[in-house]
C-alpha cells in the first residue's frame, strides 16, 4: 500500500531526527568516557578500556617535561698513564716553609700525559735537598701536573707564529720568579740521579765566591725497559745499575742543563726552544762575558729516554736529527730564525761544549774540584781572549769547599 506523500515525508524527518539524537548522546558519552574518565553507560564501554578507578582526567593537566639524565662529567686524561707509581712523591710548599730555596729547576714542559717527562719530574722530586721546581709552559695537562705534584706554574707563555715557545720569555720568567741562588734550566725529560744534587751543592758554593758563572752539559741517551715505568723508593737503585756510564754521551752542541745565577743573562734573543743554535749561541755568550764557562761532563749524570721528534721538514729520531745535513736543517723555517738570532746576538762560533774554560772533576770521595780545561786552549776553534776568568788563588779557596 502507497503511503501519502505528505505522511511519508514527515515521518522520514523524523526518522532522521531520532538517529541524530542517538548518535549525539553516543558520541557526548564517548567523550566524556575518554577525555573526562567519567564512566559510560552501561553495554557502551570499550572492550579495552582500562578500569574506571584507573583512568585520570587528562584535560588541564600540566604537561611533564621529559627527565634529561644528568651529563656525565668529562673524564679527564690520566696524566700518569703508563707509569705505575707505587709511592708518590710531592714537592716541598716553600710558601710556608721556613727555609728558602737554594735552588731552582725551571723547565717547559710540552703537553701531557708524558711517560718521560712524568720521569723526569719524579727524579727531581726525590733528589735532596729537594730544588724548588717552575713550569713554564700552557700546554694541555701541563697546569694539571703542576698542581697534582704541588710545583709552581706559569702559564701564558710567549710563542713564535709556529706556536713554540720562545726563549726570551722563558729565560727572563725564570730570572724574575726563582727564589734559588742558582738557577738550572733543563729539559723537561732529563733524569737526574743524586749525583745531580752533589754537584750542584759545590756549584751552588762556588757560586758564592763569584760574581756569576755557567755550567753547562750534555745526558746520556737511553733506550728505558719496561720495568723502570714502575716508580718505588728502589727506582734509582735498579737504573744505576743497568744504565750507569753505559750510555752514549750526546753531540758536544746539544746541551740539556744551564746552571747560572740570577743575571747571567740580561737579555735573551727570542729564539724558539728546541729548534738548534740556542744552546750553541748560550756557550758562545758566555766565552764573551768575564764570567767563567765550566764544563759539568765528567761529574753530572743526566740522563734522557729516547724518543720520536716532531720538527717539521727534519727527522723523527734524534740519530735522524743529528746526521741531518745542513741543507734539510736550513729548509726548517724555526732553524733560519734561530740562526739570523744568534747571529744578531753576537754570533754562535766556538760555542761548544769543550770550549768552556773551566772543568768540574771528581777529585776526592763525594767531593768535586774546579781545574782550568787545559785542552781548550790548545784548540783554534775554541780561540777567545780570557781564559784565566778564575784568579789562581779564586780556585784553591774553591776547591778548599
Amino acid at each position: 500500500m502507497r503511503v501519502p506523500a505528505g505522511k511519508r515525508g514527515s515521518s522520514y524527518k523524523a526518522g532522521i531526527l531520532f538517529l541524530c539524537i542517538i548518535g549525539l548522546f553516543v558520541f557526548y558519552d564517548g567523550y566524556l568516557t575518554v577525555d573526562r574518565g567519567i564512566p559510560s553507560s552501561p553495554g557502551l564501554e570499550k572492550k579495552d578500556a582500562p578500569p574506571t578507578e584507573l583512568r585520570e582526567p587528562v584535560l588541564n593537566k600540566p604537561v611533564e617535561k621529559p627527565v634529561t639524565p644528568p651529563k656525565e662529567e668529562e673524564s679527564k686524561p690520566d696524566l700518569s698513564k703508563g707509569i705505575n707509581i707505587v709511592k708518590k712523591p710531592h714537592a716541598k710548599d716553600w710558601t710556608t716553609s721556613k727555609d728558602k730555596p737554594l735552588i731552582t729547576f725551571v723547565t717547559c714542559p710540552k703537553k701531557f700525559p708524558s711517560k718521560s717527562q712524568l720521569l723526569g719530574l719524579l727524579t727531581w722530586l726525590t733528589l735532596e735537598p729537594q730544588p724548588e721546581i717552575i713550569y713554564i709552559s700552557d700546554d694541555p695537562g701541563v697546569e694539571d701536573i703542576a698542581k697534582e705534584y704541588g710545583i709552581r706554574h706559569i702559564g701564558n707563555v710567549k710563542r713564535n707564529s709556529f706556536g713554540t715557545p720562545l726563549l726570551d720569555f722563558i729565560f727572563a720568567k725564570a730570572q724574575e720568579e726563582a727564589n734559588g741562588e742558582i738557577i738550572v734550566f733543563l729539559n723537561t725529560d732529563i733524569l737526574t740521579m743524586q749525583n745531580f744534587m752533589d754537584v750542584l751543592n759545590f756549584v751552588l758554593e762556588a757560586s758564592r765566591k763569584l760574581d756569576n758563572l755557567l755550567v753547562v752539559g750534555p745526558r746520556q741517551d737511553t733506550d728505558l725497559e719496561d720495568e723502570f715505568y714502575t716508580w718505588d723508593g728502589s727506582w734509582h737503585k735498579r737504573f744505576a745499575e743497568k744504565h750507569m756510564n753505559k750510555n752514549k754521551w750526546t753531540s758536544s752542541t746539544a746541551l740539556d742543563y744551564f746552571i747560572f745565577k740570577k743575571g747571567y743573562f740580561p737579555k735573551f734573543p727570542p729564539m724558539a726552544i728546541g729548534r738548534f743554535v740556542w744552546d750553541t749561541w748560550i756557550m758562545s755568550y758566555a766565552l764573551k762575558t768575564n764570567w767563567p764557562s765550566i764544563n759539568g761532563q765528567n761529574s753530572i749524570q743526566a740522563f734522557h729516554v729516547n724518543h720520536q721528534y716532531n720538527i717539521k721538514g727534519l727527522p723523527s729520531s734524534r740519530e735522524g736529527l743529528n746526521n741531518a745535513p745542513l741543507e734539510a736543517k736550513e729548509a726548517s723555517p724555526e732553524f733560519c730564525e734561530n740562526m739570523r738570532l744568534g747571529e744578531e746576538y753576537g754570533g754562535i762560533g766556538g760555542g761548544e761544549l769543550q770550549c768552556a774554560e773551566y772543568t768540574i772533576v771528581p777529585c776526592r770521595e763525594t767531593h768535586f774540584c774546579l781545574v782550568a780545561n787545559q785542552k781548550a786552549r790548545k784548540e783554534k776553534y775554541c780561540d777567545h781572549d780570557n781564559w784565566d776568568k778564575i784568579t789562581n788563588a779564586k780556585l784553591e779557596q774553591i776547591n778548599k769547599i
